[in-house]
């Protein structure tokens, strides 16, 4: 069964380039409103998104947000862009986006990109999750690369009831907590975590000022058991 695209573009030209460069490999959705997207989210089922960054009445990165909180983590999403390395991309690649293609991109490279998302996402599926809860970006960002070099999954969110939602899907096998949130502590924010989950403990680790990379891995190992 061939792998689904949905594309989300405003600018028409751009959605019928895509899908020509793309239908011979995949099935194809399109879509020209990322505010039509979000109304309708449960109607839509793709295995990997190309997000147009901006967009009238709803940029990509609102949409993208919009996708984690409503419970869609898993689902790659790259983003389309007319410039290089955006910063608004590089924010939401922190938490979880695939990365970018230039609008400009061969037909090769763009199908080479989407098939090796889909090569990394088959072993993906296997390792150990561990979902990172803080609310400073660089922090997350370092934390989420040390984990994937230490071999985990790893997925940023930036508040309680994100991690909640995640939590709740029960694929997330440990939780890293980076810094205290509004004022709130570690534990604080695990205890409520539990709370809400209705369980006495679930695998953590937090208070990570100033923690090695050596020394991070570590704690997550034995949190997971490893």
């Amino acid at each position: 069964m061939r792998k689904k695209i949905l594309i989300i573009d405003d600018d028409i030209m751009t959605l019928r380039k895509l899908k020509r460069s793309l239908e011979d490999y995949f099935e194809i959705r399109l879509e020209n409103a990322g505010s039509r997207f979000v109304e309708h989210l449960s109607e839509y089922h793709a295995d990997l998104i190309l997000l147009d960054i901006e967009m009238p009445v709803m940029s990509g990165p609102e949409v993208f947000d919009t996708l984690q909180k409503a419970g869609y983590p898993s689902v790659p999403v790259l983003f389309l862009s007319d410039l290089p390395n955006p910063s608004s991309i590089r924010d939401a690649m922190g938490r979880g986006a695939k990365g970018y293609l230039l609008k400009t991109a061969s037909k090769a490279e763009i199908v080479s990109r989407i098939k090796q998302i889909f090569t990394e996402q088959a072993g993906f599926d296997d390792k150990t999750h561990i979902l990172v809860l803080g609310n400073d970006v660089t922090t997350m960002r370092i934390a989420k690369l040390d984990l994937e070099d230490g071999g985990y999954r790893a997925t940023c969110v930036f508040s309680v009831m994100e991690a909640l939602d995640i939590l709740r899907q029960k694929n997330v096998d440990a939780l890293l907590i980076t810094e205290p949130i509004l004022n709130v502590s570690e534990q604080e924010i695990y205890e409520t975590i539990c709370k809400k989950l209705s369980v006495r403990s679930f695998p953590a680790v937090y208070a990570l000022d100033s923690v090695s990379k050596e020394s991070l891995l570590d704690k997550v190992g034995k949190a997971v058991g490893r």
